[in-house]
């Protein structure tokens, strides 16, 4: 559903139906990260998932250890 800033109705067709008025998608398009962005968050990915199953599995080993 679309929201009419103006009037403050939603509506589901191309028009708002109280005021009359199309309102554009004023939607930016979204900015492309640099190359060196993209690559410390990869390197943070490989890190951080195999880190976070070994806590994980840790626990578990801690947990079963202790009954």
């Amino acid at each position: 559903m679309k929201y009419c800033k103006k009037c403050g109705v939603l509506y589901t067709t191309d028009v708002c139906p109280k005021c009359g008025i199309i309102v554009p998608d004023s939607e930016e398009p979204a900015m492309k990260a640099g190359a060196k962005t993209v690559r410390r968050q990869w390197i943070a990915l490989v890190i951080a998932i195999p880190t976070a199953i070994l806590l994980i599995m840790g626990v578990i080993y801690l947990l079963y250890r202790q009954l």
